[in-house]
């Protein structure tokens, strides 16, 4: 890594508050303000621990399609995982490992859960409109 002078910041940071076996919830920022709420897979490895498919550090994002929802988002491209994407969503078993998006937090079906995700992927998409590519820093409390 350069000194600070020299590096860039990221466009987004994904910032994790809390890893559970229901998941990992966390706030997307951007200019250091929140823009939304988040909500990945978690897998327990052989020690117990919740995991991620996304590890913290900085990762380039790149414009595709979901083509299970049909509508275009950012693929999150992590070495070793295919497909991570930003999209719709308010369960934690509706994630393979991709990112979703809501505007609050709730539960739905006895589960936790990020409520008004489609208010919260327009207002990520509309900020992303203009752009192909991104890049996203991933850190944990």
């Amino acid at each position: 890594m350069g000194s600070p002078e020299t590096e860039t910041k990221p466009d987004f940071i994904l910032l994790r508050v809390a890893v559970r076996p229901e998941g990992a919830f966390g706030v997307l920022l951007q200019d250091g303000l929140p823009v939304c709420l988040t909500l990945e897979r978690t897998y327990e490895s052989p020690e117990g621990l919740q995991l991620t498919k996304i590890p913290t550090g900085r990762w380039p994002c790149r414009k595709t399609v979901y083509y299970a929802g049909g509508y275009e988002t950012f693929e999150i491209l992590v070495p070793g995982h295919e497909r991570l994407l930003f999209h719709r969503g308010n369960l934690e078993l509706e994630s393979d490992g991709c990112v979703l998006l809501g505007r609050e937090l709730g539960t739905l079906h006895g589960q936790p859960a990020v409520l008004r995700s489609l208010d919260a992927y327009l207002d990520f998409m509309r900020r992303t409109w203009n752009r192909d590519a991104f890049s996203l820093e991933v850190r944990q409390v």
